[in-house]
């Protein structure tokens, strides 16, 4: 249904948000909605249990990335940029103003892009007149086609958009918008990573404007205002008099390209991977989709639609995640749930000349599932999940009704009748037999559409459409046991019964109130019993990389990954993952290993007691040893290296900096991980393995959670009780004190993945903390956030150009220091005058104290968990390390509360000196910086 063609009728009737009526005193309670004469809609929505909160005033703008033509790739989300920067930029004291609120938290402000609706997310502090009056001014003038920004704002948002296109990876999304490009109207054409930045600079008001006011009218838009208002009348009044005088103005149609794409014939695409190397491996990535049937023009039958499709989308899903998986036959699979099509995505991403292979083994699991459908048993899980989730929903906290509204505007679906209630009735009416006939009808008529992208070369590109469904069409002999309902065991019942409870002693309570017991095989375990709370365990040895020789000091950093990748006790890796999947648990690397220290993480439900110590006797005992994972170890760190994800550039960036700066665990650059893998063999992982993890007479094992003694005691006694004592040792030295440089100091790397315009800057200032001052910990947070709230004034003010900025605090309780990092990704050039922003920024607070409404904001939200422990665990931890205790929250909070501006401001002048400060670049290529 065409989301601007709805019938608005009063929602104290109809809604489920039917509170009541207005209250003559303070906030109302109570609804008001209408459609002004230039067809724009509004909806006011109050209740007085929400005084003191703040107000949000969204703007809903039917306008996307579904609207662009040819040549406005990406404009809609530039144009989403523009009304909040000319609202920062407009007149002195209407700077000030915005700029104090949000400094104070009285103003947020925050916009996204989806295919057919822009979304503006103003909220505000209600007492404030002037910021509720910008909001509705502001807001008039951006549907009234009365924006034009400076053309300071648009140049200083082409470089903020290109920098946020960095940080959302959009060069590795190419080849996938490439793709969708081909399949469905709905996307404009993709830009080549190395030509995106001119294309950005090409969006000049000129240019922008023309989207602008072919989409931004009153009639493409909606006005939610909800929170604690006092007036819902006179608000209603405000609406009319912003908005009611903007004239209808023409909007170009918009063809709706959902229509277009399900009415296509069949696609078959093959692309080539973007500009790559040659690459011993490389990786094909095909896409399969089942295309969803048209949907009725009723609204309540199409949301019908829509659930069947959401329920067939979970149920297959579960199916195939039953496959399984081996070495050989490498492949990942996923379920595309971003909506970009409406249609059923299955993304299977598999190393180039074994697709085939992939192909079939997924096309036969879909095979067995038309054959047999999904049995009783999933479908009611699935049912059953849904009508819990309708039954606890939450229709009263101020949260919950303005996330309903903005899933009903963003999904184009009216608010003339009780979703809920809808669903409820449709789950009830729903049988297994209606669903398998829904499912087998939808598989048997897909895919539809096949997309490929493959390296250059790669035989999987010279296939026809008719060979490649060749693969989809292979016998449906089972390749995996449908129905087939077991309880997972992680040891078998053989095993089990060859591991004796070996003696404990009990030797007391710990200053914590853990209960300490000690194993035969030396062991030693601390207990802290949490009623109601998840299992968590955590062992740890005083023993890591640094204890071994250079060689095996890189290799030991491998480890982990290579026990996670090779798997435990009968299970490879990929049967682990399904193991632990059905028991509930977290399927995650369970080993590390650093300078000084190694050690075992697991999580796990309180029900899964037993298996979370099976699962640590087997990661402590029995890791598994083949050619087949390791190579495919080998395979996965190649893969890891030659196509990394986001987010290595910084890895190395701050494994770097952390080298100068003597840091007691800097880790590996990912060339040094690279490189030690290739030189790896098995026998000498396993041998470093054993040297680290097999002795748990140095072990201590923390154990919190929802247990009894009773309960527990056998079970340590059993699993943890016979780990085994390894031969292999390591030698023990005198731990070498590592000094900080003298500051300041300036180092700029080379990292590979850095594009050449790009420049990843950090400054920090570093200097002494020791462990029990708790106090100068809480300094750092609060220095850390007094500089983060003028930071991004460099982009709103200053009009430098950047995105994602922000500082970091944190103390390194092992090298017992403080350091506070400002984090500015930018273009290369802008370094030095970056610099000195910052110089300036921090001399200005050495000069002025902060405001003390400023200060009294910012310890309100003072997140100090690091300080007085995350958990139990967390604090067990510390405890046993360094006979470290942890403040009492009370403590800390008192302290909080006698800081003054006047003391922020000394710490400032004592501690963000010029010997404090290291700034460390990343650059992309070999030439210096001019």
């Amino acid at each position: 249904m065409n989301f601007y063609n709805l019938l608005w009728i009063c929602f104290l009737v109809y809604s489920p948000f039917a509170y009541g009526q207005t209250k003559a005193d303070a906030v109302e309670t109570g609804i008001r909605s209408g459609t002004l004469d230039n067809g724009m809609r509004y909806i006011i929505h109050s209740k007085e249990a929400w005084e003191g909160q703040r107000v949000s005033m969204n703007l809903y703008v039917q306008a996307g990335s579904a609207m662009e033509q040819e040549g406005q790739t990406d404009m809609a989300h530039f144009m989403e940029h523009l009304p909040y920067a000319v609202l920062r930029d407009e007149g002195e004291e209407n700077y000030e103003i915005v700029r104090d609120a949000i400094r104070v938290k009285d103003l947020h402000l925050q916009a996204a892009t989806y295919k057919k609706v822009t979304p503006y997310y103003y909220k505000f502090n209600p007492e404030s007149t002037s910021l509720y009056k910008k909001g509705l001014n502001l807001f008039s003038r951006l549907i009234g086609g009365n924006l034009e920004p400076v053309p300071a704002i648009i140049k200083s948002e082409q470089e903020t958009f290109y920098q946020e296109y960095i940080y959302r990876n959009g060069s590795e999304r190419y080849t996938k918008k490439r793709l969708l490009n081909i399949l469905s109207k709905a996307f404009s054409r993709a830009i080549r990573p190395k030509n995106y930045y001119e294309h950005i600079k090409g969006f000049d008001w000129d240019a922008v404007s023309t989207f602008y006011r072919n989409w931004y009218h009153p009639q493409r838009a909606i006005l939610v205002m909800v929170g604690p208002i006092t007036d819902l009348d006179h608000a209603a009044q405000d609406i009319e008099a912003y908005f009611g005088k903007l004239k209808a103005t023409p909007a170009q149609k918009l063809v709706y390209p959902k229509m277009e794409y399900l009415q296509r014939p069949n696609q078959f695409i093959q692309l080539e991977h973007g500009d790559i190397d040659e690459q011993e491996l490389s990786e094909t990535k095909i896409d399969l989709y089942w295309r969803n049937q048209i949907p009725p023009k009723a609204e309540p039958k199409a949301l019908q639609y829509k659930w069947m499709y959401e329920m067939l989308y979970e149920l297959i899903g579960d199916h195939l995640r039953q496959i399984p998986t081996t070495y050989d036959l490498n492949y990942t699979l996923g379920i595309d749930k971003s909506g970009d099509l409406p249609a059923l995505g299955l993304k299977l991403k598999t190393f180039t000349g074994r697709e085939r292979d992939a192909v079939e083994e997924v096309a036969a699991a879909l095979n067995q599932l038309k054959k047999q459908g999904v049995d009783e048993a999933a479908y009611q899980k699935y049912r059953q999940r849904e009508l819990k989730a309708i039954d606890r929903r939450d229709t009263n906290t101020l949260g919950s009704v303005l996330s309903i509204y903005d899933q009903r505007m963003l999904a184009e679906e009216s608010l003339e009748f009780d979703q809920f209630a809808l669903k409820k009735h449709w789950l009830a009416e729903l049988t297994p037999a209606k669903v398998n006939t829904a499912l087998k009808d939808f598989l048997k008529a897909g895919p539809q559409d096949i997309g490929i992208l493959a390296p250059k070369g790669a035989a999987v590109l010279n296939l026809s459409e008719a060979e490649f469904r060749s693969w989809l069409q292979q016998s449906e002999a089972d390749r995996i046991k449908a129905n087939q309902v077991q309880e997972p065991k992680l040891i078998p019942d053989s095993l089990i019964a060859r591991l004796p409870r070996v003696a404990s002693q009990d030797l007391g309570t710990d200053a914590l109130g853990g209960q300490l017991i000690q194993l035969a095989n030396g062991a030693r375990v601390v207990l802290y019993p949490q009623e109601g709370a998840p299992l968590k365990l955590h062992g740890f040895r005083t023993v890591g990389a640094s204890n071994l020789n250079k060689e095996d000091f890189v290799k030991a950093h491998l480890v982990p990954k290579w026990v996670h990748n090779s798997g435990a006790g009968s299970y490879t890796h990929f049967e682990m993952q399904r193991m632990l999947t059905d028991l509930g648990m977290i399927y995650g690397r369970a080993l590390y290993v650093n300078q000084g220290e190694s050690g075992i993480k697991l999580q796990a439900p309180a029900e899964r007691l037993e298996a979370l110590l099976q699962l640590a006797h087997l990661y402590l005992s029995a890791t598994r040893e083949g050619p087949a994972a390791f190579a495919y170890w080998k395979e996965d760190e190649y893969l890891f290296y030659k196509s990394p994800p986001y987010g290595r550039e910084e890895h190395d960036l701050t494994v770097m900096s952390k080298k100068v700066l003597n840091e007691v665990n800097p880790g590996l650059t990912a060339e040094e991980r690279y490189k030690a893998v290739q030189q790896s063999i098995m026998t000498e992982l396993k041998e470093i393995y054993q040297s680290l993890f097999q002795h748990p007479q140095e072990f201590l094992f923390l154990l919190s959670g929802d247990f009894k003694e009773a309960e527990v005691i056998p079970l340590l006694e059993a699993y943890l009780g016979n780990l085994p004592i390894s031969e292999n040792q390591v030698k023990r030295e005198e731990k070498v004190v590592s000094s900080l440089p003298k500051g300041p100091l300036e180092k700029v790397y080379t990292i590979p993945g850095i594009l050449p315009s790009d420049l990843k800057l950090k400054i920090q200032y570093t200097y002494p903390i020791v462990r029990e001052d708790w106090q100068s910990q809480v300094d750092l947070k609060l220095m850390s956030q007094v500089i983060a709230t003028r930071l991004k004034e460099l982009r709103n003010v200053k009009k430098r150009g950047l995105y994602l900025m922000g500082t970091v605090s944190f103390v390194d309780l092992k090298s017992q220091r403080g350091n506070l990092v400002i984090v500015l990704p930018t273009l290369k050039g802008m370094e030095d005058v970056l610099i000195s922003d910052v110089e300036e920024l921090i001399t200005w607070f050495q000069e002025h104290p902060v405001s003390e409404q400023e200060l009294n904001s910012i310890k309100s939200n003072l997140y100090t968990s690091s300080i007085i422990g995350n958990s139990v665990s967390d604090k067990a931890y510390r405890y046993y390390k360094w006979e470290l205790e942890t403040p009492k929250p009370e403590d800390v909070k008192g302290y909080i509360n006698t800081i003054t501006a006047q003391d922020v401001q000394l710490m400032l002048q004592q501690k963000l000196v010029r010997a404090h400060r290291y700034i460390f670049m990343g650059q992309g290529t070999v030439t210096p910086l001019e």
